[in-house]
């Protein structure tokens, strides 16, 4: 089987997810359900310095890097990124009352972050997926290893004191692995050095690209602010693990996405391409609604059991993302094959056009009583938008050969499908 087929990198990043759970089971056992719900606000901060990098500096750069010399596209990212984190520093530093024993530990693993993001575009353009993996994966169980170590030496009754020392552990442990992943890809590196002008209106389409992302990510994350400013961080901090559960989920539809995204840049034959999508769907959406499945199967006391006390709705909360999970699952290999055409604004106006339902949903739950149920079902209803418009921006390819394959052979088949270059 290829290092790089979908089951494999499925079963990377399986385990990756359950190495990350196992991160968050420890933040919440830790923290409780108010200092997770702090943790997971900090978070968001994080995130938001990422998105602002991955304007210019994200997911198109694999794209760019097969199209360009090294010296036209690395150096210039990695100044913009540096770029991005002081600036946002000073803006939070004045302008937001976030405390500088926080803030300062969030702009460090904000610049690894945005660094191995560098890191990883490099591995997809080259078709690295199973090395990304296991670097990936070495960084979570490192992450976890040092986090349990350190509530062992270091404890603290306060819970921003807890919340500050796992900051500042991360944020070590990912610089660490920033300068061993640089390691490995320093002939890249060497060829970065001798730098040359970008191309003409590259950074433009990094711009749209990340436009997209930016608005994917408030699709995702934004509820977490919404319900920590009208219900309370306790009810955050358990909604915030409702969603790990989806992002676990969304782990094997963006499994088949990750592999659609780098073989279609690889190969310029449009029958291959539609076969992929094709495919890819059938087993995107089978795979996500068996998770499911499991998620409805298991009995709510294991959940507690593992997240703590405090999280006794935390199944139900999973339950009502479902529909939108499903919707996602088939929306993440479709969002991969259009970014992989370099169909940016694409992709950026469906992200707008679902946003806008879900902010309708928002502003109706604001005037009749804002509540969890409302907030997943102003998910589900963008979510199902999103797939919606994603098929329809494919020409709805997937109507000429839509059916589940059960088959076992023809499964086989497909994890083991081999691209054919045709430059």
């Amino acid at each position: 089987m290829s290092g790089n087929s979908p089951l494999k990198n499925y079963a990377w990043q399986i385990v990756k997810a359950l190495i990350s759970i196992a991160v968050v089971i420890t933040y919440s056992r830790y923290l409780g359900a108010n200092g997770r719900g702090q943790m997971s606000i900090y978070l968001l901060y994080l995130q938001f310095i990422l998105m602002i990098g991955e304007l210019i500096a994200g997911s198109a750069m694999a794209n760019w890097l097969v199209k360009f010399k090294p010296g036209q596209i690395l150096p210039w990212m990695g100044i913009y990124s540096v770029a991005v984190i002081v600036i946002c520093g000073l803006v939070f530093s004045l302008f937001f009352s976030i405390k500088t024993q926080i803030l300062l530990p969030l702009l460090l693993q904000g610049l690894g972050l945005a660094l191995l993001n560098i890191q990883f575009n490099i591995y997809q353009s080259k078709g690295w997926i199973a090395r990304r993996n296991q670097l990936q994966i070495m960084l979570e169980l490192s992450k976890l290893f040092t986090l349990l170590v350190a509530i062992v030496l270091f404890p603290y009754n306060v819970v921003e004191g807890k919340v500050q020392m796992m900051l500042v552990v991360i944020a070590v442990v990912t610089m660490v692995f920033l300068c061993i992943s640089i390691s490995k890809t320093q002939n890249i590196w060497v060829q970065a050095f001798q730098v040359e002008r970008p191309p003409v209106g590259i950074f433009f389409e990094g711009l749209w690209a990340q436009l997209g992302h930016i608005v994917l990510f408030l699709m995702n994350k934004f509820p977490l602010w919404l319900i920590a400013r009208f219900l309370s961080n306790t009810d955050a901090g358990v909604f915030a693990n409702a969603l790990l559960i989806a992002d676990t989920i969304w782990i094997f539809s963006g499994s088949f996405g990750t592999v659609i995204h780098s073989r279609v840049l690889r190969s310029n034959r449009t029958e291959y391409h539609e076969l992929l999508l094709r495919r890819y769907i059938d087993f995107s959406f089978l795979g996500t609604f068996i998770l499911c499945c499991a998620i409805v199967l298991i009995p709510n006391g294991i959940f507690v059991g593992i997240f703590g006390a405090n999280f006794e709705q935390l199944k139900s909360q999973a339950i009502l993302l479902i529909p939108g999970i499903l919707f996602m699952g088939i929306s993440a290999s479709v969002g991969n094959y259009l970014h992989a055409m370099d169909r940016f604004k694409t992709i950026f106006v469906n992200h707008i056009i679902a946003f806008l339902a879900i902010l309708g949903i928002y502003i109706w739950s604001y005037w009749t009583g804002f509540s969890i149920e409302k907030v997943a079902l102003g998910m589900n209803i963008g979510y199902l938008i999103l797939m919606l418009l994603h098929l329809k921006s494919t020409n709805w390819l997937f109507k000429k050969d839509f059916k589940l394959k059960f088959n076992i052979l023809l499964i086989k088949r497909l994890f083991l499908i081999k691209v054919r270059h045709n430059r």
